[in-house]
């Protein structure tokens, strides 16, 4: 990497946290910000095996990452996850919300209880308890950046059955807003907002038939792949973006505008 690359966009020295790195566009974010140069912890919940293997991927690669596993809809886990980072690190430079899920589609009619509180806590309480507890530790780090991943199901409300979880990234959208004005001038705030994305998420979630049609109706004409979220974080999270707070970047292949 040239001497500017690499003050631009280098991240070497800096520690990264990276929540729902084990799969998808978490394992992405995780695999990039190490290969520009940050050590990373690798959270998961479930998918620890999954998380083992994004940690030997980026050793592999020469990169520094260490696992961690934790219910962040859990805010004793997410506090004891703060206490490990700062026991082996000190300090946070980064933090990559990244956790989350549509859970079930359901019409909000059909909607009950248990569903309703699970996700608004998979999606909005994970980001919430994790930026409380790595406050202190972000206040420590070296040009400190929270980066929020939302969704463009946040500006049209979701596809069918998927109200709850696109309010639940309208609510991130607005977290990221206020939260840069509220943490400016010592820590940035930024989000991306994924547009269809091949992972798991879709892959559980919709159908042949529907992915076909968002591809149809992308004016790129197809989705977007993991690693093309993730370049987007790395400048989001570089020096590169200094003078960036309070911004969302849409990452959908120009569908926000059909």
């Amino acid at each position: 990497m040239s001497d500017y690359l690499n003050q631009q966009f280098g991240l070497y020295n800096r520690k990264g946290l990276v929540t729902g790195a084990g799969r998808g566009i978490g394992k992405a974010i995780a695999c990039a910000l190490a290969g520009a140069g940050a050590e990373v912890c690798v959270h998961c919940h479930s998918s620890r095996e999954r998380a083992e293997e994004t940690v030997a991927e980026i050793a592999q690669a020469g990169g520094t990452a260490w696992m961690v596993q934790a219910d962040l809809s859990d805010s004793i886990q997410t506090q004891k996850m703060a206490e490990q980072i700062k026991e082996r690190w000190g300090r946070l430079d980064l933090l990559v919300n990244n956790a989350g899920d549509l859970v079930k589609r359901c019409p909000i009619a059909e909607l009950p209880d248990d569903l309703i509180e699970t996700v608004l806590r998979v999606n909005l309480h994970t980001a919430l308890y994790c930026i409380r507890a790595c406050l202190p530790l972000l206040k420590m780090g070296q040009e400190p950046s929270i980066l929020n991943l939302g969704s463009v199901a946040a500006h049209h409300g979701g596809g069918n059955g998927a109200v709850l979880y696109a309010s639940t990234k309208g609510a991130i959208h607005t977290l990221t807003r206020g939260l840069a004005k509220e943490m400016a001038p010592s820590i940035r705030v930024n989000a991306l907002a994924p547009g269809v994305i091949t992972t798991d998420f879709h892959r559980r979630h919709s159908s042949e038939e529907a992915l076909k049609n968002f591809a149809a109706a992308t004016p790129l004409k197809r989705p977007g792949r993991p690693e093309e979220v993730a370049g987007a974080a790395v400048f989001l999270c570089s020096p590169a973006a200094s003078f960036i707070t309070g911004e969302i970047i849409e990452i959908n292949g120009g569908i926000w505008l059909a």
